[in-house]
Parts: C-alpha cells; structure tokens; sequence
C-alpha cells in the first residue's frame, strides 16, 4: 500500500468520488436485490459510477466505511468493478492508498471486516430511534418473555408531530394489540411491559418484509375496527383533539398470555 501522496501522480482525467458511512442513525435509504442482499442506496449509487468506468478514485475518511452494512455480495461486485477499471481506494484516517489489483492490498482491504460482523452489526440492539432510523421500513421490533411487539414510524416526514404505530402478539402468533399516537404515549402502554425506548431494539430488515406485510394487514384491519369505534363517540369529542387508540388493552392481554401459557404446555 501507499501514501496519499501517491493520488499526486494519478491521472485525474477521471472522477473522485467521496463515499462516508457511519452507524449514527440518520434516517437513509436502502438498495435491495434479490440475490445480491442489501446495502445502502450511496453504496449501490458508487457502485453503479465505478461500474462506468468514471470513476478514478474513491476516498473515505476510513475505507473500513465501505463494509457498513453492505452484504458480501454487493462488496464482492464492487471489487471486480475496481480492479477492472483500476480505481483507487483512499484512506485519509490511516493515510493509505488501496489498489486492490496488488494482492497485498486486496487481502488487507477484505481484513477491514471480519467473517459476521455485517451481520451482528446490522442485528445487534439498539436505541427505538436508532433502529426506526436504521430500517427501511422506518420500523423496528423487540421480544419481551413471550411476546413480540413492533413500532412503525407511519408518517416519516411529519417531523413535528410524527405518528407511530404499535402492534404485538405472541411469538409465532398473529398481532392481538394494535395502536397509533405520539411515541411517548405509545412507549407508556409498553412501560409494563419493562420496555424502554433505550435500547434492545432491532431494524426489520428487507428480508422480513413477507412478515412485516401480513402484520401490516392485521393492523389494517384492526384500524378499521378502531375508526369505526371513533366514529360511534365522534361527537364526545373535543374539536381538534388529539386522539391515541390502543386495541386490547392490559387486562385483556394479560388472559390472553395465561392461554399462551396453557398452550405451550
């Protein structure tokens, strides 16, 4: 490997472009194919300029941000994509320049990640907002004794008074809890639960959309139910209030986790 220094002596008849990437849980957008897995929509975009031919140099602050979440397969589609077109990786934090076409460098740039890390990375717990953040669904899923619960920012783009959903059920089973409101007053019905917004939390990942569509139609269903039962009292309510519903509440789970307990028997 060499220096940064070196860059001075590349013909810069070709494109530099600049790739960061951190686990900071900023809102981002994801790229997914069937076969290759997911990855970020910058990486699949650099991807994509590399694969052009127009593109000489890729810097990064560290060349180890390229493995953030991105699978195998996309990385390995980048690394021929360079050594193709001969592009260098630069590393302004260790002052390194990477030609992966050198056998040396190639072996020390796949030594940036280690065999599973993508993936304890991408699974490991972490705070609620962090991991609607880190979702390309904007949601996110935590286990509790025999329980599953999941929270879906609904209105992503409504920042000053953002709307989440909240559904649970068994593990295994079908969702019996639905409601919708402020995260606050949804993180309240979860207190007993001893559930916190603070960490434990978990991104519903690309390959858990099947399950996250059906768990979406039962949600459906029971807001149906529930606008319905609004609609019966609409005129109990204050004009303009701010309304929160929750479907099955706390006694009504409780029986229903005393029946999971015999089935499981």
């Amino acid at each position: 490997m060499k220096s940064l220094a070196f860059l001075a002596q590349v013909d810069h008849d070709r494109k530099v472009a600049i790739y960061a990437a951190a686990h900071d849980g900023k809102v981002r957008n994801f790229a997914y194919h069937e076969e290759l897995g997911e990855c970020r929509e910058t990486f699949s975009r650099l991807l994509s300029a590399v694969q052009t031919g127009e593109v000489g140099v890729i810097m990064t602050s560290d060349a180890s941000c390229l493995w953030i979440e991105t699978t195998q397969h996309w990385m390995e589609l980048l690394i021929q994509a360079i050594k193709r077109y001969e592009v260098l990786i630069g590393d302004h934090g260790h002052d390194l320049v990477y030609d992966l076409r050198e056998e040396g460098d190639e072996e020390y740039f796949r030594g940036l990640s280690t065999p599973g890390e993508y993936e304890r990375e991408r699974n490991a717990p972490r705070p609620l907002v962090d991991a609607i953040a880190q979702s390309p669904f904007a949601a996110a899923s935590i286990e509790k004794e025999e329980n599953w619960f999941l929270v879906t920012d609904i209105e992503r783009k409504a920042q000053a008074n953002p709307i989440y959903c909240l559904s649970s059920g068994a593990r295994g089973k079908d969702a019996d809890m639905w409601g919708m409101g402020p995260l606050k007053e949804l993180l309240d019905t979860l207190a007993p639960y001893g559930i916190t917004e603070a960490d434990g939390w978990s991104p519903v990942h690309i390959e858990r959309k099947g399950w996250l569509s059906h768990i979406q139609q039962q949600e459906d269903a029971m807001a149906e139910q529930a606008t319905a039962e609004l609609h019966q009292h609409a005129g109990a309510q204050p004009r303009k209030a701010q309304v929160s519903v929750i479907l099955g509440d706390q006694l009504w789970r409780s029986k229903r986790r005393q029946k999971r307990g015999e089935w499981n028997r």
